[in-house]
């Protein structure tokens, strides 16, 4: 079933495909998304869709471990890229995990928002040389 935002619930339900994510997203974070999810599987990452976007996902030690997540704005959100950094920092370790939030934060400056939970508010309309950093940074995750 396609992925829609259920009121009763407040969240979305289903599972979003491609087409869905990009119709969904801005022009220019559409425009980036492609980039990103292209440069990850080509660098050996995978996908896992979802209700709300698409996950980006990384082998750790044999386990698929969830780096960020890439939604297309929604209820009142913007196109966005999430990190749970907690999380994340156990499976990675926190030092590669500052190290990568440092990275995210110098790319997207103003946009990165938030501490533990981070987003980065629609990336696509960074200058080009700031998405191909956030898109190194993310996949040296791989």
């Amino acid at each position: 079933m396609p992925s829609y935002y259920d009121e009763s619930k407040n969240c979305r339900v289903g599972v979003m495909d491609e087409g869905q994510f990009y119709a969904e997203a801005g022009a220019s974070s559409g425009a980036y998304f492609e980039t990103l999810i292209r440069d990850w599987q080509d660098a050996g990452g995978t996908l896992k869709w979802g209700a709300g976007g698409v996950g980006l996902r990384s082998l750790i030690d044999g386990k698929a471990v969830g780096i960020c997540f890439v939604a297309p704005a929604y209820a009142g959100k913007k196109d966005r890229i999430e990190l749970s950094l907690t999380p994340l920092g156990k499976r990675i370790g926190a030092e590669r995990c500052d190290a990568l939030k440092s990275q995210l934060a110098r790319a997207a400056g103003d946009r990165l928002k938030g501490k533990s939970m981070v987003s980065i508010l629609e990336p696509g309309s960074l200058q080009a040389a700031d998405r191909q950093a956030l898109t190194s940074a993310l996949c040296r995750m791989l």
